[in-house]
């Protein structure tokens, strides 16, 4: 499965799709979820929108028959998904995608919204803002800016998007994750010899001069760590918001292609995790 040619898994994903479609019938312009009636939305970034192997949509589609209306774009970034930073050329803001999400969810009510994000906002181009130079003496993480940016910013966050989904759909049930640890191995996602995307951790690292292969895992870990914290003490403050935690089954070593996106095993894996949950919520 993890050494699937490109024709495989654009197979794999459209034969999920045809399984989603096969969970619906069209009744007087209505449609019927056969699944369990389970509804579900998704919103997210690669994870649910991942070109060059499958994702965690793919999966649930494929070995779980789910239906899913999924509007996820990959490298979206919380900030955008929640709130849109989108402009045009004369520098006013564009209607944000969460308009239509939200408009979906309105009119379908759904069981499950799936979200994933984050990763975008830790990693990447950002990544550097919560390092120190390893020159200036100070500790490799900006520990202050790591917490504040975590548990006030994203937390405040992800605070207005489970409010606003609430208020077009009461019941619905908002899933997310909080991703797992990864190993800075500078690797991206290469297509066609050339690298499309990434790496998105080792620069970073490289530029403050932090070397040590175990300090750059430590850096990476505490991001990690703590979105998930946050993550956690969300789901214990909001009954309908559940945060899926995938550290202890994604093995740093084995289970990712790149920086970021896991193997096509390891995200049927996590897919397991997301359908055990879904079935505990809709019995």
């Amino acid at each position: 499965m993890d050494r699937w040619s490109d024709e495989e898994i654009i197979n794999f994903k459209e034969k999920g799709k045809e399984k989603q479609l096969k969970q619906i019938e069209v009744r007087s312009g209505t449609l019927k979820f056969l699944h369990g009636n389970t509804k579900i939305v998704a919103e997210g970034d690669s994870w649910f929108d991942y070109l060059p192997g499958t994702d965690l949509v793919d999966c649930l589609r494929h070995h779980h028959g789910y239906y899913i209306r999924n509007y996820a774009k990959a490298g979206d970034t919380l900030e955008n998904m929640i709130y849109g930073t989108g402009i045009n050329h004369e520098y006013e803001g564009t209607t944000p995608s969460i308009y239509r999400v939200l408009r979906k969810i309105e009119e379908l009510q759904p069981d499950i919204f799936l979200f994933s994000g984050g990763g975008n906002d830790i990693a990447g181009d950002e990544f550097a803002s919560y390092l120190n130079h390893a020159g200036s003496s100070l500790p490799a993480m900006r520990t202050e800016y790591i917490d504040y940016m975590i548990h006030v910013v994203f937390k405040k966050y992800f605070e207005d998007l489970i409010a606003r989904v609430s208020e077009k759909s009461p019941n619905t049930h908002i899933l997310t994750h909080g991703y797992g640890h990864t190993i800075p191995t500078g690797k991206g996602v290469d297509l066609l010899l050339f690298t499309f995307a990434g790496p998105w951790l080792r620069p970073a690292l490289a530029m403050k001069r932090i070397f040590d292969p175990s300090q750059q895992r430590a850096a990476v870990e505490t991001m990690i760590d703590t979105y998930n914290e946050m993550l956690a003490e969300l789901a214990k403050s909001y009954e309908h918001f559940h945060h899926i935690d995938l550290r202890g089954m994604l093995d740093p070593e084995s289970d990712w292609c790149n920086e970021l996106h896991l193997k096509n095993s390891a995200y049927a894996r996590a897919a397991d995790a997301f359908h055990e949950t879904i079935v505990q919520i809709t019995g």
